[in-house]
Parts: C-alpha cells; structure tokens; sequence
C-alpha cells in the first residue's frame, strides 16, 4: 500500500512536527468577501484565485441519496483535487463536507479530542501523529504525495541561466538560491516556517543543505555563523510571507506582475500555471534544490469518537484510492506512484499538468529527502528562525477604539494584542517578535490618535498603550490607514516584510477614502492591508481594501479575537 511506501517520508515528517505543537494556523480565516461560514457545493467550486478563500466545501452524490455524510477537517490544498473527491463521493454514496482549516488546527482538534469530525486530512502525517495523544485516528493512509519546490517565472528563471527557452532546467544548488538573492535578481514568496507545513519543511531543507555535512543537522550546525549568515541571506529574499500555502498561490496568480516567484507545493505550481496560461500570463518553472527537498504526504485518516461511522469511512477511503480517483489526483497535480513517480503518465491530462516545459522532474529524484535531524535541533531551528534568521517584520497595528469597542470590544482587542505581541503569549504560537521586528499601533475613532513604536522584543509600550486608550467618538478606518502610510512605514522596505493590521468593529466613514486611496497607490510598496471583521462590521470595505493591497479579510465575529490575532500574525 501506499502509505507503506510512503513510510520513510511519514517518519521525515514526523520528526518535524515535534516542536510545531504550538503553531498558529492561517488557513482556518474568512474567505476575502468577509462571510464568515462560506459554503459551496462542488458544482459551484472554483479553482479560480479571484473566487475566495472558501472555507466550508459540501460534496453530494450526482446520482441518489447519500448512505451517510463524514465531515473531514482538511488542510486548504485539498481544494485543488476536488475532481478526485466528487469521484469518490459519486463511488462510494458517502457525502463529504470538508472543512478548510490549517494543519495546525487539524492537529489541536485531535489533540482535544477529535470535536464532531469523522476524519482528517492535514498535508503531512506529522500534524496527525502529534495531534493524536488520545490514539482516536484509525486507518490513516496516504491518498498522494508532492514535492516542495520553487516556482519562478520563467523569463526570471531563463534571465538567472536556471531554465532553457523549453523549460529544461539544470542542477540549482541552495548556495546558487543564496548568490542569486545576494545579487538582487531573486526576490520569492514563502510561507512562514513557524506557521506551515510547506515553510517549515523548506527551512529546514536550507539548512541542511547550507550545513553541507552530509548528515542530519545539529545544533553545531545551527550555533554556526556561516550557516546562520547564509540562511539569513536566504530569507532575506523573501518579499511576501503566508500562512497558508493556497492563499500565496491564489495571490501569486491574481498578481503576476507584482509576484514572480514562491516557495510552494509543486501540486499548487501546477494548479497556478494553469490559471497563469489561461489568463495569458507566463507560468512559473518549477526548481528543485539539488541538496535539500521536502515532501507532503497527504494523509486521510477515521476519527474514532464512538460515533460508529468507520463503515462510510472505509467506503470513502477505498473509493479514494481506486484507479480512477488517483488518475482525478495526477490530473491535478498530485503524484500517486511508488516513490513519488506517476502512475499515469502516459494520460493526456496528467501530461498537461506535469509538463517539461514547466520544469516538472517527473522521476522519482525529485522526491530526495534530507535527512532529519531530532525534536531538539528542529526545536531550536525554528526558535532561531522567528528570533533571529527570518526576515524582520514591519507591522503597522491600526486598531478601532470608537465608542462601540467599550467593553467587549476592547477586551478582545487587548486580548488579541497581547497574544500577537506579548513575547510569552506569542511564542506559544511561535509568533513571538523578533529583535529587529517593528511594531507600530495607531488606534483610531474619528481621527488618528498618536502612534506608538516599538523595536525588537519589547513591546510593553504597545501592550500598555492598548489597555490604557478609551474607546471614543465613531470610526474612520481610512485616517487610521493614512496615519500609518504618511510617516510610520520604514525608510528602506527591502530591509522588511511590512504590512498594516486593520481591525475594525463598525462601518467606516468616507470622507478621507479618497485621500487614503490616492496616497496608497502613489506609495508605490504595496503594503498588504490585512483586515479584522468584528462587530457590524462593514465587509465590502474590508474587501475593497483586501483587493486594494494584495490582502485577505479575516472574520472575528465568529472566533476569539485573540485567535484572530495570531492567525493574522502569521502572514508577518
């Protein structure tokens, strides 16, 4: 069976997990229209990256009334092999509802034993693995694996001598990575390695490949300076950061332009060079580091709360694994082969998407695994990555205290505040501040009250600000925004991951909209504006401002404000 093959890279997987425990999710948010319970059946599911961040997906037999319904914590990439799961739905009469959530969830679910889920599906094994203390997960199987890649625009990749006019590419090395970030001519979109799977895995590719030893890394390796100042520089290439995997796609798609290269999946490679086709834009060529590659696995495993469900289950999970379901899986990117090779290679839309002028190595090289190195070293890799490697973060905290936030409102904020950025809060979530990080908070009513900064790791003059601001007077949301464009963003942007944290409990004014607009756009940087919906509210708004900036809006009407807090965190 697969998920016996699959074994080497499940214990890779594994391995990784055991200081993640902490992490704050970043896919489990509203979609970017602001409604906060989305819902589509697979009818109505889109692929397209301007179609919303959906956070509930139903799947119903075409054909006769459903013997059960499994409801599946899953991981947001599963968005894109909804083909493969109508399939099996339609085979089996089992209807499915999958919630979209971030593996870390999925994790902390099981850990609090399992909530009302009959399955789970994160990215990797490792979320279920360490997630499952109370041991409820049964029959957990590998339904595909993909590779961990970076997907850079072709005329970039040609440009940088890594790609052919076909598509061919040679042998890149993460030292050529480091040279090429070095020189100015990469700059590459990633998810945070302390918030997901597909970042964490990344980073601790670079670091063993920097390490060149040959062997799992130690903490020699990590205490090294060359290895440090090496990863830094790295990182330093980092131009926009994520919390979830499908979200940077979606955004690297809808902004080729502004974006031309990310760490990714190599299944969500696929799926944007076709959405990149289609609009009439160049695709990304995959690259594969030489030294040092990561890979999902996958997996689908019952949750066994008693609920007597197994038998729907096994129905599904067989029906997953038939022919034609992993045939629906290659068509979109996945592999499903021993060692991570195509079973179907030879179909016509399995060619389409794993095509050679697309850079995609189809031979089981690709799937390369560095070695792994234990709990402790990875422990202390991630705490060096949010202290003292990952590119510093610039956050501009543009908070609502109108007279409508006395009382429940300004609880939540100051809540949520301290557990983005009180450093022993945080860091439970490894979200912690860095010492060169930058926080600034504008609290707004009316008008803009006066800044305060913050630099490096202590940010008691923020957390104090927060519980001593009164709420007072109505709410502009654009003067808060213009405040923090016109003087509290840094002299040199390339030295930062910068963005502006909105959150808002009401309806905004307008008389300062275009004033705000216009000073946006001549800005010239493109700060994301990521906003936070509370009370009433108003959603298109925030849209409007998610559109504006590259963002997405997140839903705290639905969710504990200080929850919503870590997760926009996590994008910074």
């Amino acid at each position: 069976m697969l998920k016996a093959r699959m074994a080497p890279v499940v214990a890779l997987m594994i391995a990784m997990a055991m200081l993640l425990t902490g992490c704050a999710a970043g896919n489990n948010n509203s979609n970017t229209n602001g409604q906060s319970n989305s819902s589509v059946n697979v009818d109505g599911y889109s692929s397209d990256p301007t179609s919303g961040d959906v956070k509930t997906q139903e799947f119903k037999p075409k054909s006769g009334s459903p013997t059960a319904t499994l409801k599946i914590a899953s991981g947001s990439e599963n968005r894109e092999v909804a083909g493969a799961i109508q399939k099996a739905v339609d085979d089996s009469k089992v209807a499915v509802t999958l919630d979209y959530m971030g593996s870390l969830d999925i994790m902390n679910t099981l850990s609090n034993g399992g909530g009302d889920y009959d399955a789970v599906w994160p990215a990797s094994s490792m979320w279920i693995s360490m997630g499952d203390t109370k041991h409820i997960v049964k029959n957990a199987q590998s339904t595909s694996t993909t590779p961990i890649v970076f997907g850079i625009e072709k005329k970039t990749a040609q440009s940088l001598g890594w790609a052919d006019n076909d598509g061919k590419t040679k042998a890149v090395a993460t030292t050529d990575l480091i040279d090429a970030v070095k020189a100015g001519q990469l700059k590459f979109s990633m998810t945070s390695a302390t918030q997901s799977n597909s970042g964490a895995s990344a980073y601790l590719a670079f670091l063993t490949a920097i390490a060149k030893t040959g062997q799992a890394l130690t903490k020699d390796d990590l205490n090294n300076a060359n290895v440090q100042n090496s990863v830094k520089t790295l990182l330093s290439g980092v131009d926009r950061s994520s919390g979830s995997s499908d979200w940077l796609k979606d955004m690297v798609v809808a902004n080729p332009d502004r974006f031309d290269a990310m760490v990714n999946y190599e299944s969500l490679v696929i799926q944007a060079n076709k959405q990149l086709t289609k609009n009439g834009k160049d695709p990304l060529v995959a690259i594969y580091p030489a030294d040092g590659i990561a890979v999902s696995d996958s997996p689908l495993g019952y949750v066994d709360r008693g609920q007597k469900n197994d038998t729907a289950f096994g129905d599904f999970s067989k029906a997953l694994q038939s022919k034609e379901a992993k045939l629906l899986f290659e068509q979109a990117g996945r592999r499903t082969g021993l060692g991570g090779v195509l079973t179907y290679a030879s179909d016509a839309k399995v060619k389409d998407s794993f095509r050679s002028e697309w850079g995609i190595n189809t031979t089981s090289e690709a799937l390369k695994t560095i070695p792994m190195p234990a709990a402790d070293v990875i422990n202390a890799s991630l705490d060096i990555y949010q202290s003292i490697l990952r590119k510093p973060s610039w956050t501009v905290w543009v908070v609502d205290y109108s007279g409508s936030m006395t009382g429940t409102g300004k609880d939540g904020v100051v809540k949520g505040l301290n557990a983005a950025l009180n450093p022993d809060q945080a860091k439970q979530a490894h979200i912690e501040p860095g010492n060169e990080d930058v926080n600034v908070f504008i609290p707004f009513s009316s008008d803009a009250f006066s800044p305060t900064k913050t630099t490096g790791t202590d940010t008691s003059a923020i957390l104090n600000k927060g519980s001593d601001t009164m709420p007072t007077g109505g709410t502009d949301i654009y003067a808060g925004l213009q405040a923090a464009l016109q003087s509290n963003m840094p002299d040199d942007f390339s030295k930062y991951t910068t963005a502006i944290v909105l959150m808002t409990d009401g309806q905004s004014q307008t008389s300062n909209k275009d004033a705000f607009t216009a000073d946006y756009k001549s800005n010239g940087h493109e700060v994301p504006i990521f906003s936070i919906m509370f009370g009433e509210a108003d959603p298109s708004q925030l849209q409007e401002l998610a559109s504006l900036s590259n963002a997405k809006v997140f839903d705290g009407r639905s969710e504990d404000l200080a929850t919503v807090f870590r997760q926009v965190k996590g994008y910074n």
